[in-house]
């Protein structure tokens, strides 16, 4: 009795232990890297880079052996070492960043292949390619709109320009014209003096008109920059030329115009530079790594990362130059906001270091350790 069930027992075990067909069968991730093993050995014979025969050899076996089913742990271990050998051989160059600049079979003729062009094609580029293609496509619309701001920038600030220009030369003529006035009470006899009234009588009236005509110049200015913010319709824009309020309306475009350009100006002229600067170091550094072959998944992110990491340098430069008076006493009158956007957008990096290093300063004397530090330092001095 005792020996049937000790029979028993053997044979559970038995029939729980593994087959000799599931320990050897290849995992799916062996298979994997043994086609990524095979990979990387074709890159390392097209580059002509030194490799020994015995890890070629340990590749090939690996790969018939895991298709005729006798892999055996021997081998595994085998081609562990070796792929672990071929990745150092070529660094910097990773695995990740070979898969990315292979070309891809493509998956079928749906719609967002047809609308990239794909049809009648066995193979899509490779994902880097494709990638660059993104950016610099965001690159070019980026610049179409910065150009059509820019543009449209423009023309609102020389409108502007105009119109105080023309202000400030009417005060300097109306000043003009009360001292002749009163020259002109004393002695009124005099042809130079009434010639010169007149002359600069007139000149205001130019003066004038050129304002006003600048002015309604801007009108439609003002009522574009409306419609796109959806901040509605003025009052103003109803008033006719032969009305009172006429030149109250007038005052009323004028500031709202110099707000526009303020905030186009400060703000989104210099976020818009910030990520253009942004996408040109981006392309810069894509073409370096599609070369040189070490483009991958993970440099889209640190890529977006960038972009956006130069909108918000642009943004912050613009913010930091709302004190304009500021940066002329700093000497800092000859760049502009948008320049500076733009260096700070591709060279983002040491912006964020010179900020760090100012805050470092700033709060270096609340930091209560250093305030300990300080004390003791005193201290011994004082002894």
């Amino acid at each position: 009795m005792k020996m049937e069930e000790h029979n028993h027992q053997n044979q559970e075990i038995v029939t729980a232990l593994p087959t000799p067909d599931s320990i050897y069968n290849v995992s799916n991730e062996t298979a994997m890297n043994i086609e990524r093993a095979e990979l990387v050995l074709s890159y390392i014979i097209n580059q002509g880079i030194d490799i020994s025969e015995d890890l070629v050899k340990t590749v090939v076996d690996s790969k018939f052996m895991s298709r005729q089913k006798k892999w055996n742990p021997e081998i595994e271990v085998k081609f562990r070492m070796a792929y672990k050998e071929l990745t150092k051989i070529i660094k910097p160059v990773t695995v990740d960043s070979l898969i990315s600049s292979r070309p891809k079979p493509l998956s079928g003729d749906g719609a967002f292949e047809k609308m990239l062009g794909f049809v009648g094609k066995k193979q899509r580029n490779a994902f880097s390619h494709i990638s660059a293609r993104g950016y610099t496509i965001g690159t070019i619309i980026t610049m179409v709109c910065l150009l059509f701001i820019q543009i449209y920038f423009y023309i609102g600030s020389t409108r502007l320009a105009n119109i105080t220009e023309c202000e400030k030369e009417i005060e300097t003529k109306e000043s003009r014209l009360s001292e002749l006035l009163l020259v002109k009470e004393v002695n009124d006899d005099n042809i130079a003096i009434n010639n010169e009234y007149e002359r600069v009588f007139s000149n205001i009236l130019e003066l004038d008109e050129k304002r006003k005509s600048n002015i309604e110049m801007l009108r439609p200015w003002t009522k574009r920059v409306r419609a796109v913010t959806l901040t509605g319709q003025l009052k103003t824009d109803s008033i006719s030329t032969n009305s009172r309020d006429f030149d109250k309306a007038n005052t009323a475009i004028v500031q709202e115009a110099k707000s526009y350009v303020w905030i186009i100006g400060i703000y989104i002229l210099p976020l818009l530079y910030g990520v253009i600067g942004g996408f040109t170091f981006v392309l810069r550094e894509i073409n370096e790594e599609i070369k040189n072959m070490t483009f991958s998944d993970g440099s889209n992110v640190k890529y977006l990362l960038r972009i956006l990491l130069g909108a918000i340098a642009g943004l912050s430069v613009g913010l930091f130059w709302g004190d304009i008076e500021h940066a002329q006493k700093l000497g800092l009158s000859s760049l502009s906001p948008m320049l500076l956007a733009f260096i700070g957008g591709y060279c983002v990096e040491y912006l964020l270091q010179f900020i760090e290093k100012v805050a470092n300063m700033f709060f270096k004397k609340y930091d209560p350790e250093n305030q300990k530090k300080e004390k003791a330092d005193s201290d011994k001095t004082q002894q």
